[in-house]
């Protein structure tokens, strides 16, 4: 499995005016993370969002959203958008500003202990 490095380098471009995002590496693709909370990343088969928890019950009732689950397990608050709903730059401007928004509003992240 891999990811779009084109969707991804599209929502790089997406997320040039914002500060205080990084990437990495997770769930099998490419995300960006704010507050330590990754927010939106590409993964094989397309985009996946964090969404609160109204705008994801609204999401599902899309035809191109689904759950979003990584090695079985859905992953609460995510939503995974296919390719056909990311057709034009202001489509995947939605969806990134939309989860910039509410992962930049949570707390900071607690670091795991290893």
């Amino acid at each position: 499995m891999g990811y779009d490095e084109r969707l991804f380098e599209r929502m790089l471009d997406a997320l040039e005016r914002k500060d205080g995002w990084s990437e990495k590496n997770l769930y099998g693709g490419r995300v960006c993370v704010v507050n330590g909370h990754p927010f939106i990343g590409a993964v094989d088969g397309g985009l996946i969002a964090l969404c609160t928890d109204d705008a994801l019950r609204k999401h599902l009732e899309l035809k191109h959203c689904t759950p979003f689950k990584f090695d079985g397990k859905e992953q609460k608050g995510w939503v995974k958008v296919s390719m056909d709903a990311l057709k034009t730059a202001k489509q995947l401007s939605r969806w990134v500003d939309a989860s910039f928004v509410h992962a930049s509003a949570l707390a900071p992240a607690k670091r795991k202990k290893r």
